[in-house]
């Protein structure tokens, strides 16, 4: 069944049974397989309806139709006239709900389709401007074949009592999933059994844990076939706060900083060893460029500069002396 022929909400609920199979391919790539072949993309996208993309992807390839006519010069009115109610269904639902503080799609979404197609459309009242599937193009032909609208509007604004109705029918679901889920709740607290007392016997009391959360290898049956829930473990008892901050004091260094000290130490070592290969390279260059005449040079003036030194120093005592 397509979307424009649902009637009721048990159509909506087999929606998604009638989508093709697409394999491995999400939906939108198993429509882009059919990009070359315009009237098969078109078909398959129907099948995703009423997805934002599933409306895109049949404008798109009724787009690629009216050209390949047009090219042809043959009429393709039909494919304008379904472009446009495409555009004008996806102009039902807006981008938020206020009174639900939900996204209106969702609202759109739990609607059968022919709610939808069974609003009558009229061009001059809904106009092509606020339309957001009718791009430029679109709207140039529009108005070849039926001239300027009256109004520009949307069948949201059109249309507002019927959206409301829309609103209260998907607040109803939420209300009926809710207590569904609520019931449930209440159920699965009273099946499960109360502890009685504070002396029990903790090897014999079953568990209040769903033998469902148990893997299938530590399940255990009885006679009868069902599962026995595992017994209950006894709490572990706490220790003394200075026996615990005696445990803090003495304990090791975790892994995890044992791997942090090791990559520091690491880190340093490499780095003094790419510093070590840098000085020799220096020094390997100063010495390439060092001739021995100006080696012996330098060594003379130290030489000599040593000298006048020391008799500076020795001039220097002797004249003090005599001024004593």
């Amino acid at each position: 069944m397509r979307w424009q022929d649902e009637q009721t909400q048990q159509d909506v609920k087999l929606r998604q049974s009638n989508r093709p199979d697409t394999g491995f391919l999400s939906w939108s790539n198993y429509i882009k397989v059919h990009k070359e072949d315009a009237a098969k993309r078109y078909e398959v996208a129907q099948a995703f309806l009423p997805w934002p993309l599933g409306f895109k992807e049949s404008v798109l390839a009724l787009r690629a139709l009216i050209r390949d006519k047009k090219k042809q010069q043959v009429d393709f009115e039909s494919e304008l006239h379904s472009l446009y109610h495409l555009a004008a269904w996806e102009s039902f639902y807006p981008k938020h709900s206020t009174a639900l503080d939900e996204p209106g799609f969702k609202i759109f979404d739990y609607m059968p389709g022919g709610m939808i197609t069974a609003l009558e459309i009229e061009y001059q009242k809904l106009g092509y401007e606020q339309l957001k599937l009718i791009n430029k193009t679109d709207a140039k032909l529009l108005v070849q074949y039926y001239g300027e609208p009256q109004q520009h509007s949307t069948l949201y604004a059109l249309y507002p009592k019927l959206w409301q109705q829309a609103e209260a029918r998907y607040a109803k679901s939420l209300d009926a999933s809710n207590k569904a889920a609520d019931i449930q709740l209440t159920c699965q607290a009273l099946t499960q059994p109360k502890a009685r007392g504070n002396t029990h016997n903790t090897s014999t009391q079953a568990s209040t844990l769903p033998a469902s959360g148990l893997s299938s290898a530590s399940k255990k049956y009885d006679a009868t076939g069902k599962v026995i829930a595992p017994a209950a473990r006894a709490p572990r008892p706490k220790k003394h706060p200075k026996l615990q901050a005696q445990h803090k004091l003495g304990q090791r260094p975790s892994s995890k900083h044992k791997y942090l000290n090791k990559a520091a130490k690491a880190k340093q070592l490499s780095l003094l060893m790419v510093q070590a290969i840098k000085d020799r390279t220096i020094l390997q260059q100063r010495l390439s460029h060092i001739n021995v005449a100006n080696i012996k040079q330098t060594l003379s003036n130290k030489k000599l500069l040593s000298v006048l030194g020391v008799s500076y120093l020795v001039v220097n005592r002797a004249r003090r002396l005599r001024t004593k």
